[in-house]
């Protein structure tokens, strides 16, 4: 059994906003699966583009918000996935990271890759319910 998980705000639907075929966020078997996120204001769906740090400070702003809306949280991630832009940055998204996820880091991949309309950073994640 799955249930979609709706998107907390508006412009966390990337399927509304840029015709993405997914939803946001699905509960299956004691766990939240949720599509990358990209940084984009989670009001309005507006592509936020930055540094590296400042794109994923947004990234993790909207996981929290998705995750709770969920029930979970991101002290229960349990893998994450994240594409960068470029992977001499590497360092700097673990500076950010470390700040969102300090205690038991879950198990992660980082890809460096072209991300989707210029991005620097795309994380898509799996935490407990």
């Amino acid at each position: 059994m799955r249930e979609v998980i709706a998107a907390p705000l508006p412009g966390l639907d990337l399927r509304r906003h840029y015709g993405h075929h997914q939803s946001p966020a699905i509960r299956a078997g004691g766990l939240i699966f949720c599509s990358g996120m990209l940084p984009v204001d989670p009001r309005s769906g507006e592509r936020l583009h930055g540094t590296l740090t400042s794109e994923t400070h947004v990234v993790f702003g909207n996981l929290r918000l998705l995750l709770e809306s969920a029930g979970s949280s991101l002290d229960r991630l349990v893998q994450v996935h994240a594409l960068i832009h470029d992977s001499i940055e590497y360092d700097v998204l673990n500076r950010v990271y470390r700040q969102y996820v300090a205690n038991g880091p879950p198990a992660r991949t980082v890809w460096d890759a072209r991300i989707e309309a210029g991005f620097k950073v795309q994380l898509d994640v799996i935490a407990a319910a």
